[in-house]
């Protein structure tokens, strides 16, 4: 759904492109990312990654002009961090000022950036640590966000290091043991913490390990990374194998995924398909339930062209319903054209 979200709101536009911050002798925004890393090694500081589209993005536009604009953000931030600014324009013209579009390219890969803004907090050796967006409330509210999500962030950054240096560094007979305690933390972790990526093999173990699920550490495992919002073909094979009649809800949290990560009509498609089969059996989390059926709804509407499907998917979500009377109205507007 977040990935939903993200393309649903950098589809606003203004009329006018986003001035990304000028360079002056007090507060610099850097272009280059890896020139960036360097001085925040050299003064000990962390980077303040901010992925833009500032010709395109509202969202996007909308921060500059309310938070990063503002001295009483740019003095604040420059304390910790040196500041980022990636920029992906679409016109001609704004693409030209980018210092290194090929790179920035590969960062987006690396970090899984999925819609914009994304601002990435990270140590100078390219570690993240905290993750945000736009918020409302100006650049004093912005700057207390920055300062709790990286006292946190930090502190987590530690523990999960730990952890995963002593699941590798244990031998077999410690690896249970080591394993229980990646689990602890992957468990605490929601789908946008920056540290699930470190802690997914780890959790993995379990599938080789216990792989008949005899003693129930591959169905958590498999649990707990769908939760962080992990999805690929042998997590959504576990899931049908081991909840196939979703009577402990791991199958509807696979179709979540599986929608989490459509990216096309061909991967939508396939997610109506899986939806067409889950909405048989019904469902333990009855939230996810309304949710897929909406998103479903509005996806026939739109890119699938499924009359049929808008009235399918869309009564089936005010069957399962909500206490969301905006989205419920919302629904009956798309389901009247």
């Amino acid at each position: 759904m977040k990935l939903i979200t993200a393309l649903a709101l950098c589809a606003l536009t203004a009329p006018a492109a986003l001035a990304l911050p000028v360079d002056d002798t007090t507060h610099v925004w850097y272009g280059d990312f890896d020139e960036a890393a360097k001085i925040a090694k050299e003064q000990h500081k962390d980077l303040f990654v901010d992925f833009t589209g500032s010709d395109w993005c509202g969202w996007c536009i909308k921060l500059h002009d309310e938070v990063f604009q503002y001295d009483s953000f740019l003095t604040a931030a420059q304390k910790d961090y040196v500041l980022v600014a990636l920029d992906y324009p679409r016109s001609d013209e704004v693409k030209a000022k980018v210092p290194n579009p090929a790179r920035n390219e590969e960062l987006r890969e690396k970090y899984n950036i999925r819609g914009y803004p994304t601002i990435l907090m990270m140590t100078a050796e390219g570690e993240v640590f905290a993750q945000s967006g736009y918020r409302e409330g100006g650049p004093e509210a912005y700057v207390e966000h920055m300062a709790q999500v990286r006292t946190e962030g930090r502190k987590a950054l530690v523990e999960v290091k730990q952890v995963s240096k002593a699941f590798t560094d244990a031998d077999e007979a410690g690896k249970p043991a080591a394993w229980e305690a990646v689990m602890k933390v992957l468990e605490g972790l929601s789908a946008d913490s920056p540290f699930v990526a470190q802690l997914t093999d780890a959790a993995r173990w379990a599938f080789t390990a216990d792989a008949d699920n005899a003693k129930g550490m591959k169905l958590r495992a498999l649990k707990a990374l769908l939760k962080a919002g992990q999805v690929d073909e042998e997590l959504m094979q576990a899931g049908r194998e081991l909840d196939p009649k979703n009577e402990q809800g791991v199958l509807e949290q696979v179709v979540d995924a599986q929608f989490m990560n459509v990216d096309g009509p061909e991967a939508a498609e396939a997610a109506r398909d899986a939806l067409n089969a889950l909405n048989l059996l019904g469902y333990k989390d009855k939230e996810i339930g309304f949710m897929l059926n909406f998103t479903m709804c509005r996806w026939c509407a739109g890119p699938l062209e499924d009359p049929e499907g808008v009235q399918k998917f869309g009564e089936k979500a005010k069957a399962i319903g909500t206490d969301n009377q905006q989205m419920l109205d919302y629904l009956d507007n798309i389901m009247n054209g």
